[in-house]
């Protein structure tokens, strides 16, 4: 996996909102191989305030400057300091693995494993409470790259289900431009696809910069991060937009912490 511009910035942003205590630890999904650009270097250490060496060779390198005191990663493979499990599994429960970390990322990894509940759920299992997520994986249109692309409302959804408070959502190009997303809940109405599709949200408009940029295509992701706020287990999300939608027998399945029912219009009969 590349440990690209966007997670660079991303993980220079947290750094700046104060995301880590100083010795932070983390996990990423995925072995990462550091893309080094010194321009780029240049303007991480800008956003982060932090000295970070020229060059960076290894990720580990970067997380260090950036005050962390461990780095671990987890692969299918043992190369650049990962261990091999494999992601298809609750790791607490196939390999009895239960260490928590300040930091676990998602950066290119999850849309290649097949089962996505154990992708968020072994993220909430091993982030500390305190602890932040990051994402970074294919909105559209990465053609055959992966098994799934993903759009904003899931991510707003596990953060609601799981009471996570936002850091930021970015819909962004690996080269590091992007554009904030909204995390609030009273925006995601004007978000949401509707008939008839005219006009077309900011949102919309923000992809079609990014996606057809310098007379050049490019694929765009999204870049969610949040932080784990309370010592709970993983809640499955249920997609708000149809959250008023579920009959009382099954509504004992879902508990008032992990259904998002504080936007009135999301229910299937708007639409």
């Amino acid at each position: 996996m590349a440990f690209n511009n966007i997670m660079q910035l991303a993980t220079a942003t947290l750094t700046a909102q104060g995301a880590f205590a100083p010795g932070a630890t983390v996990v990423e999904w995925g072995n990462q191989r550091f893309r080094y650009s010194e321009d780029w270097l240049n303007e991480c250490e800008k956003t982060s305030g932090r000295t970070l060496r020229k060059p960076t060779q290894f990720v580990w390198e970067y997380f260090e400057d950036l005050g962390f005191s461990d780095y671990l990663a987890i692969d299918i493979n043992t190369e650049l300091r990962s261990i091999a499990m494999d992601l298809n599994f609750i790791l607490k429960d196939k390999y009895n693995y239960t260490q928590e970390f300040d930091y676990v990322t998602n950066n290119g990894t999850g849309e290649h494993i097949f089962d996505q509940r154990t992708v968020f759920e072994n993220m909430h299992n091993l982030c500390k409470v305190g602890g932040t997520m990051i994402n970074v994986l294919p909105f559209a249109p990465w053609f055959n790259h992966c098994f799934y692309s993903f759009h904003p409302q899931l991510f707003r959804d596990i953060a609601a289900a799981n009471g996570y408070t936002w850091q930021f959502m970015w819909l962004a190009q690996n080269t590091g431009k992007y554009v904030e997303c909204p995390t609030d809940f009273d925006s995601w109405s004007y978000y949401e696809q509707k008939k008839p599709r005219n006009p077309i949200s900011d949102l919309e408009k923000h992809f079609d910069a990014l996606h057809n940029r310098e007379g050049k295509t490019h694929n765009v992701s999204i870049v969610s991060a949040y932080t784990k706020t309370m010592d709970k287990p993983f809640q499955i999300p249920f997609q708000g937009r149809y959250v008023n939608d579920i009959v009382d027998e099954l509504k004992d399945e879902y508990s008032d912490t992990n259904v998002d029912v504080r936007q009135k219009d999301h229910t299937s009969a708007t639409y």
